[in-house]
C-alpha cells in the first residue's frame, strides 16, 4: 500500500504540470489568432445579420407604411370632405343662379318701378291670349304698362275698371316700340300668334337681315329699354315701310309670374334716338 501511494503522487503533480502547460498553449494560439478568428466567425455570422437587418428593415417599412397611409386616409378624408363642401356650396350656387335666371329678382324686384304679378286666370276659357292679373288696385287707370318674362317681353297690361287685364304677344292688340339690329332701326311690334309677332312701319331704306335681334325701344313709355322681344325670321318689302316677322322670346303658354313695368325711367343713351334715322352708307331713297 506504501508503494503504491508513493507512485501515484509524482504522476498527479506531472498530469497538472502537462494540463496547465496545454492550457497555456491554447491560450497563446487564440491571442496570435484572435484576428483570423474574428474575421471567420464575422464571415460566419454575416448572412445571420444581413437576415435579421432584412427583417427589421421590413418590419420598419411596414410600420412606416401603415402610418402613413393612415395619415393618408385621414388627410383624403378632410379633403374629399372640403370637396365635398366645395360641391354643396357650387350646387347651391347654381340653383340660385338658375332661381335668378327664371324670376330674375336682383334685376327687376330691386327697381323701384317694377312690380311683380301673378296670373289669376285667363280673361276667356278659349282665349289664351288674354289673361287678369294680381295687383291691379296698386296701379293707375286707362294705362298701359309693359310685362316681363324671365327677362323678356310678354306682353302688355290695361287696368280699366275690371281686373288688371293682361295681353301676351300672341294677341293682335299687344302692340308696341321696338328696335331692330345692331343699328336699332325703328318699328312697331303686334302679336300674330303663340310663335311669332310682325314688326311694321320699318322705314324702307332700314338694312334688316334675318336673325337680327329684336328688343323694346322704351320711346312709348311701356317697357323699359332693350327687353329682348325676339329674332327675325323673315323680311318684307311693303309699298312704304317694311314688315318683319319675328320668333318671340316669351312662352306665352304658360303664363305665370311677370313683372310689370309701373314706370319707365331711363337716360337717353339708352334710347338711342338717333337710329331712328337713316345713315349716310345705307340711304338710298327710290
Amino acid at each position: 500500500m506504501k508503494r503504491s501511494t508513493y507512485y501515484n503522487k509524482p504522476f498527479m503533480k506531472n498530469s497538472k504540470k502537462i494540463f496547465l502547460s496545454l492550457f497555456i498553449i491554447i491560450i497563446i494560439f487564440l491571442l496570435r489568432k484572435e484576428e483570423s478568428f474574428q474575421d471567420k466567425f464575422a464571415t460566419f455570422t454575416l448572412p445571420i445579420k444581413e437576415s435579421y437587418l432584412n427583417i427589421s428593415n421590413s418590419i420598419k417599412d411596414a410600420k412606416e407604411q401603415y402610418l402613413y397611409q393612415a395619415d393618408s386616409i385621414k388627410q383624403f378624408k378632410n379633403e374629399n370632405l372640403l370637396l365635398r363642401k366645395y360641391l354643396y356650396q357650387q350646387k347651391m350656387r347654381i340653383v340660385k343662379l338658375e332661381a335668378l335666371h327664371t324670376y330674375n329678382e336682383e334685376r327687376f324686384n330691386l327697381h323701384k318701378n317694377i312690380l311683380r304679378v301673378q296670373t289669376i286666370s285667363y280673361k276667356k276659357l278659349n282665349d289664351f291670349s288674354q289673361i287678369y292679373l294680381t295687383k291691379g288696385s296698386e296701379l293707375q287707370k286707362d294705362k298701359i304698362f309693359g310685362l316681363i318674362q324671365k327677362n323678356v317681353a310678354a306682353g302688355i297690361a290695361i287696368k280699366t275698371d275690371e281686373p288688371l287685364k293682361g295681353i301676351l304677344l300672341s294677341n293682335e292688340e299687344c302692340q308696341f316700340s321696338t328696335f331692330i339690329g345692331e343699328q336699332k332701326r325703328p318699328g312697331i311690334a303686334k302679336g300674330i300668334d303663340a310663335q311669332s309677332m310682325e314688326v311694321n312701319f320699318i322705314p324702307k331704306w332700314s338694312k334688316i337681315n334675318i336673325g337680327d335681334k329684336v328688343v323694346t325701344s322704351g320711346l312709348d313709355n311701356i317697357f323699359l329699354p332693350n327687353i329682348p322681344v325676339g329674332v327675325v325670321t323673315k323680311v318684307i318689302t311693303r309699298s312704304t315701310y317694311k314688315t318683319a316677322i319675328i320668333k318671340i322670346y316669351a312662352d306665352v303658354l304658360h303664363p305665370n309670374f311677370f313683372y310689370l313695368v309701373k314706370k319707365v325711367t331711363h337716360k337717353v343713351e339708352d334710347l338711342n334716338i338717333s337710329a331712328t334715322t337713316p345713315d349716310n352708307n345705307n340711304t338710298k331713297l327710290k
